[in-house]
């Protein structure tokens, strides 16, 4: 099929001389495919208005690259993509895992909808596929390559194989570090790499990073910490409370609005913290400590 004539409205700067001329970034064969073409030129096209971390490489596991033994077998690789342009509500990065044990190449697509870093949409990519393009034609391996053996099919086994917790682990540690802030990051171009600080980046970039690094956050497990103003609180509650007898934990549950447990979590850290003494023997109940002064009462301070 013959190659398409291009007119005016192909270019962003159709006046320029004709080796200058620039395609516009939303014209068929320049967009970026890596949004609505499940085919190989995903891969390359992720590449485009992205910013790249290297997470994995073959090779992490030789600190010296000139005394790789010649039998080693390379280790997997995890590469991480920050689109520029969000994909979707959530939207953190896309990445692409290869190992030499996989006969697939993964791309999946990290997101965080209030739940956590995951895996949101996963693909397996066969290196022998091809895609249509535009004008009918199909893009593939080229005619002078060897036949490509028969592909092995994409068994449990396979998939037990490919290790999505540490993806999303070493993807989380990588992403939620904040050091391009001081550091810079490295640019691509037409020319060589260059380092680049934050401040040089396009807003878009920053954008990015800044978002992809707060929703990589690990998420807080556990109780939260216990801060000294709630334990003075609780302190004066206890020693107010603990003349009136057992029910002691009851009745300070139902001040403070919380269950039981939680309670006697609250008051062993107090005596821990130093907000009450611990009890001592002939005595149920524990004394001030040393953080607590006397006792009083106030705005946010439960009564008897």
């Amino acid at each position: 099929m013959p190659q398409p004539e291009f007119r005016a409205d192909d270019f962003v700067n159709p006046e320029a001389p004709e080796d200058e001329r620039r395609l516009r970034p939303d014209h068929p064969r320049v967009r970026d495919h890596s949004y609505d073409c499940s085919r190989t030129t995903q891969e390359f096209d992720l590449w485009k208005g992205s910013l790249i971390a290297t997470v994995m490489e073959p090779w992490d596991a030789y600190a010296d690259l000139a005394e790789i033994p010649q039998d080693a077998v390379p280790g997997p690789s995890l590469t991480l993509f920050v689109k520029e342009r969000v994909r979707g509500p959530g939207y953190v990065a896309d990445f692409v895992y290869k190992a030499a044990d996989l006969p697939v190449t993964v791309h999946g697509i990290l997101a965080n909808q209030g739940a956590g870093l995951g895996v949101i949409e996963l693909e397996l990519w066969r290196p022998g596929w091809g895609y249509w393009d535009d004008f009918g034609d199909f893009v593939g391996p080229s005619e002078d390559d060897a036949p490509a053996a028969v592909s092995a099919p994409i068994t449990s086994e396979v998939l037990r194989r490919i290790p999505l917790g540490q993806i999303v682990a070493r993807a989380q540690a990588e992403l939620a570090d904040q050091s391009w802030k001081d550091e810079g990051v490295i640019t691509l171009g037409l020319g060589r790499p260059q380092d680049g600080s934050a401040a040089g980046l396009a807003p878009a970039s920053v954008r990015a990073l800044e978002n992809a690094g707060a929703l990589a956050q690990p998420a807080q497990r556990g109780r939260p910490p216990l801060d000294g103003e709630l334990l003075h609180r609780l302190a004066h509650a206890y020693l107010r409370e603990a003349v009136n007898g057992p029910g002691l934990h009851r009745r300070l549950a139902d001040l403070f609005d919380r269950p039981e447990p939680t309670i006697k979590d609250w008051i062993k850290a107090a005596r821990v913290r130093g907000y009450l003494s611990p009890a001592v023997p002939g005595r149920r109940a524990a004394g001030p400590g040393p953080l607590l002064g006397r006792p009083e009462s106030g705005p946010g301070v439960p009564s008897a």
